[in-house]
């Protein structure tokens, strides 16, 4: 969830970049695309933004629209209910009954809770070495979700007797309704007959349905979830028997095609503007998640991951820091080629945890543990 604090605009970069600090303070600071800010900002002003924090920094992700202020204050009147009633009322209490006073007693029974263990319990729960570490997932695209307008012309093609047939199958599967046929009464022949023909009409209701996945996928080439695009695609050889459907077949090959060059162009310059900032672990965590399949780092990127990764662990970084870098090392590309510059004062058991479950892929690292 994103967090939202007042920045002020320091200086400009250059003409697609601000640097930016906290509102009053020093730290933190950073810097943030000019595409994001108002077209009229300028040096000194005080933005409301919200921010991604990150292991390496904060990210800017959007601005606010400031608030106009008002030159009155916002009344409300209080019309009342129009009755005449007193101010106090009074309650009197029949001789020989007192009110209780059970109050202490009640907390003694019950027993009071040291004033130390509420606080404990919380210092518990926030501290960052007992939080549950989530691991990286590369943010997908928009999903597919395709409409129903082939598979519904060719159920509506169907003779009137067939229909019913046709809506058994959707959602459902031959061998479900082969167990309804077996329940049902039928002269000798006709399961076998129906079986039949339901396998053709499932064959045809299938391409529809992948024709209109097809369709959704060439509506938002652009943005649907790559492994959504993948699947489509790579279901084509067994649904695209039709002229049609091999004409949509050829077209989503080619777009993916393009999709994935474009894809992996912006994976690089991801990885190498997480470098630029000295964001080691999201440019780990990008370089493990690569768009197409079997393609190498340059080797410029390949030299700053390393020295990059290597300098961040280090007899200075925290055992905490040290387990985040190194379960982002584990998956990167050039993880063999990882060398620490020195082993963290203090190993918590955390660590420990962590080197053990990757120790296999990084065995350079684990052991210097040993």
């Amino acid at each position: 969830m994103p967090n939202r604090l007042d920045i002020e605009i320091t200086s400009q970069s250059d003409e697609s970049s601000y640097t930016w600090r906290s509102a009053g303070a020093r730290e933190p600071k950073g810097t943030v695309p000019a595409k994001i800010l108002p077209n009229d900002v300028s040096i000194g002003d005080v933005l409301r933004v919200e921010a991604d924090f990150m292991i390496d920094g904060i990210e800017i992700t959007s601005v606010l629209p400031t608030k106009s202020k008002k030159d009155n204050p916002e009344i409300l009147e209080i019309l009342g209910s129009g009755k005449d009633a007193s101010g106090v009322t009074t309650s009197l209490i029949p001789k020989g009954k007192k009110r209780g006073r059970n109050n202490n007693n009640k907390r003694q029974q019950n027993g009071t809770r040291k004033p130390n263990e509420k606080r404990k319990s919380q210092n518990k729960k926030g501290s960052p070495e007992r939080k549950n570490r989530k691991p990286y997932r590369s943010p997908r695209g928009k999903r597919l979700k395709a409409s129903k307008k082939y598979r519904n012309e060719y159920v509506a093609s169907l003779p009137e007797t067939h229909k019913p047939l046709a809506r058994q199958l959707i959602g459902s599967t031959i061998p479900n309704l082969r167990k309804t046929i077996d329940k049902m009464s039928l002269p000798h022949g006709f399961p076998e007959a129906i079986l039949d023909y339901a396998e053709e009409l499932n064959q045809q209701l299938k391409v529809a349905e992948w024709l209109d996945k097809a369709d959704a996928i060439e509506e938002n080439v652009e943005s649907i979830d790559l492994q959504d695009f993948r699947s489509v695609v790579a279901s084509s050889g067994r649904w695209a028997k039709s002229h049609q459907a091999i004409a949509v077949k050829e077209r989503l090959e080619n777009k993916l095609n393009e999709r994935i060059d474009l894809d992996h162009k912006e994976w690089l310059s991801s990885i190498q503007a997480a470098l630029n900032d000295e964001k080691t672990v999201r440019a780990l965590n990008l370089s493990s998640r690569s768009p197409k399949a079997g393609a190498q780092l340059p080797e410029i990127v390949t030299n700053q991951l390393i020295e990059q990764a290597s300098r961040a662990l280090n007899e200075q970084s925290s055992a905490y820091r040290w387990a985040i870098v190194l379960e982002a090392v584990a998956f990167s590309p050039v993880r063999e080629k990882i060398n620490p510059n020195g082993l963290p004062s203090t190993i918590t058991d955390e660590l420990k945890e962590t080197i053990a479950k990757h120790g296999e892929r990084v065995p350079q690292i684990a052991n210097l543990f040993n």
